[in-house]
């Protein structure tokens, strides 16, 4: 592999794949519908994954017919989420990835559909913010389009330097691993936190449960260790 192909920077989404929060986002929703008179109430993994707040304010609006505006019912279900994820515990072995990741110079960033100061706050709280950067994360306020759309992964790997040939992205979300195809990026699929993994298994260049599971060269090369993946516990 020559230099121009080498790989460069790894991406990262965050709820699901850095930090394990989707089911809160559920939790979120329930409470936040049943305050407006809708009971029980819960969407399918595919509107909530990867989907910004907006997005998921919007699909709420078009099968509840509540009253909010698509910005009032984002911002009330971003507040209570902010509330389930105050204690947050990170997906098993990532912040030891990412700091093996930073120790062989590899260039880091998240990308996420939760806005930017979410994100740093969650980077924080798992101790790995520092290893990131601040001007590394990509939120949902921060792009025209969010996941499937490209935009996001696009814009990371341009703030880290790297092409997409040069990057690969770490995602749980349906809605991710095709932004990432978008983008031109390779995509290893995290399973612990994910929904539908036989039908978004072929979305991604190889899977692992969690962190833990990645081979221990991995970072010197994650081209090869991407190899490696397919030819091991990956597909």
């Amino acid at each position: 592999m020559t230099d121009a192909h080498a790989i460069r920077a790894l991406i990262f989404d965050m709820d699901g794949t850095l930090v394990d929060t989707e089911t809160q986002t559920d939790v979120a929703i329930a409470i936040v519908l049943a305050r407006l008179g809708v009971p029980d109430f819960a969407l399918p993994p595919a509107d909530t994954r990867g989907r910004t707040w907006p997005d998921v304010a919007r699909r709420i609006r078009e099968l509840t017919g509540v009253a909010l505006s698509v910005e009032a019912l984002s911002a009330a279900l971003l507040e209570e989420w902010n509330l389930a994820t105050a204690q947050v515990k990170p997906v098993a072995g990532a912040p030891e990835a990412l700091a093996r990741a930073a120790r062989a110079g590899l260039r880091l960033s998240v990308v996420s559909s939760s806005p930017v100061a979410v994100i740093e706050r969650l980077l924080g709280a798992i101790g790995v913010l520092d290893l990131v950067g601040r001007g590394a994360c990509v939120g949902g306020d921060q792009v025209a389009r969010g996941k499937p759309d490209p935009e996001g992964f696009l814009r990371a790997a341009k703030r880290l330097g790297a092409t997409p040939a040069q990057s690969i992205v770490f995602e749980d979300s349906r809605a991710g691993l095709l932004a990432a195809g978008a983008a031109g990026m390779r995509a290893v699929f995290i399973t612990c936190c994910a929904t539908d993994v036989a039908a978004n298994r072929p979305l991604a260049a190889a899977e692992i449960h969690d962190y833990r599971e990645l081979p221990d060269a991995f970072f010197a090369d994650p081209a090869r260790g991407l190899e490696q993946l397919r030819g091991g516990s990956g597909r």
